[in-house]
C-alpha cells in the first residue's frame, strides 16, 4: 500500500486532464460553455480547455455502443465566485441543482449536466 508522500513506481505528478463522455457535443456545449462559462475549444469529437495553474478540462463525444454514462464514475468540481448566483442562473435554464452546502471549507452546490453527471459548482469561503 502507497502511503502519502511516497513516490510512486511511474512517476505520477499532476491531473493532466479530466474529461466526461457526452451524447450531444452541442447539448454539452450549450451546458459547459454558455451556461457555467468554461471556454472549451476543439471539435465535434473532442474540445477542452486548460485552467491555469490546473489541469484541462474536457468533454469527449461517447463512441457508438457504448453503455449508460454514469454520475458515480467521475468526480468533478469547478470553482465558482458566487454558488448561489450560479445556482440561480443554472435553476432559470431548467438545470437541476441541489441545495448549497456551507462549511468552514467554502461551499458547494451539485448541478446534474445533460448526459446525468452529477458537477459540484464550489465557493471559497470568503
Amino acid at each position: 500500500m502507497l502511503r502519502r508522500g511516497m513516490e510512486t513506481a511511474v512517476g505520477v505528478s499532476n491531473i493532466s486532464v479530466v474529461y466526461l463522455y457526452v451524447r450531444s457535443m452541442e447539448r454539452s456545449l450549450a451546458f459547459y460553455c454558455d451556461l457555467l462559462g468554461i471556454p472549451l475549444e476543439g471539435d465535434e469529437r473532442w474540445v477542452e480547455a486548460a485552467f491555469p495553474g490546473g489541469p484541462r478540462f474536457a468533454l469527449h463525444a461517447a463512441p457508438d455502443g457504448m453503455g449508460d454514462l454514469s454520475s458515480g464514475t467521475v468526480s468533478v468540481s469547478l470553482e465558482v465566485e458566487d454558488v448561489d448566483r450560479a445556482a440561480d442562473l443554472l435553476r432559470e435554464h431548467g438545470v437541476e441543482v441541489g441545495e448549497a452546502l456551507r462549511e468552514e471549507w467554502g461551499t458547494a452546490a451539485d448541478v446534474v449536466d445533460p448526459d446525468g453527471y452529477t458537477i459540484t459548482l464550489f465557493q471559497r469561503p470568503r
